[in-house]
């Protein structure tokens, strides 16, 4: 079975235009959550640090949450930071956090939490992307030594809406 690829925002919901004021008569459409997964190997990232483009989100996109999965334990440094950004600003994302365990990470990261009603330039409110799609940087910078393992997988979820930032539709119809 292969995959479908669908340009542009996809509402779904059973009511596009309100006709009433009960269920079933209000507009029920929503703008659709998807996800990027990209799996990385860092061994033998010396402390010089190594940035990987991990995704590539699509202009309006609203990041919604960001899963950093150490899926291998770090060895060889004595701590493995990560920092998610985007082209002139590393840390947009994510700010630093050491991912040396295995394990999901704690996603206890002041930027994500501080998106929540805040005002962008993909209104009407959250974490837009803007009006060109974005390229989503994870920089990786061990301490002390080289990396001898680690690997980590990324998943940025994220809902799709128009390139402009607005939601689908851009009004509440009545």
């Amino acid at each position: 079975m292969g995959f479908a690829t669908h340009l542009g925002p996809w509402l779904l919901g059973t009511v596009k235009n309100t006709t009433g004021t009960t269920a079933g008569s209000v507009a029920n459409t929503g703008t659709t959550v998807v996800s990027q997964t990209f799996k990385k190997n860092y061994a033998s990232t010396t402390t010089a640090g190594t940035t990987t483009t991990i995704a590539c989100l699509p202009a309006g996109a609203q990041i919604l949450d960001i899963y950093v999965d150490t899926l291998v334990a770090f060895t060889g440094s004595t701590a493995a930071n990560l920092v998610i950004g985007k082209s002139g600003t590393t840390n947009a994302y994510w700010t630093t956090t050491d991912i040396t365990a295995a394990g999901r990470q704690a996603n206890t990261n002041a930027v994500l939490s501080a998106w929540a009603g805040a005002a962008t330039t993909a209104a009407p409110a959250g974490a837009g992307i803007g009006s060109t799609d974005v390229l989503v940087l994870a920089t990786l910078t061990p301490t002390v030594a080289t990396a001898t393992a680690g690997t980590v997988q990324y998943t940025i979820v994220y809902a799709v809406k128009n390139s402009d930032g607005a939601p689908a539709p851009t009004a509440f119809q009545n």
